[in-house]
């Protein structure tokens, strides 16, 4: 799949991206209670760019420059911009 086809509520994403944006990570209240850190970047190919949210020790392997594969992801519509995340029961590789 490519970022430019990536559309709201879709499952089973498997994507290849370079990472071209980071922002700061921000906490959040995880179901448990504890705190747990998000953090948003864009990554891009050669179709396009689409944010990715990275969770927890995510946010610490990836920096901007990293390549990126994303297995069983999925996506969602968050403030008006589909976000890319490999959620529970996917998987982020840092490639490079």
């Amino acid at each position: 799949m490519k970022a430019s086809e990536v559309k709201p509520d879709m499952r089973r994403i498997d994507l290849e991206l370079t990472i071209v944006e980071m922002d700061d990570p921000r906490p959040y209240a995880r179901r448990d209670g504890r705190e747990g850190r998000v953090a948003t970047a864009t990554g891009e190919d050669e179709s396009g760019r689409v944010k990715i949210s990275l969770w927890d020790a995510d946010v610490d392997r990836v920096k901007v420059g990293s390549k990126v594969k994303i297995t069983n992801g999925y996506s969602r519509l968050f403030r008006g911009e589909v976000h890319v995340s490999a959620g529970i029961y996917g998987k982020l590789e840092v490639l490079i």
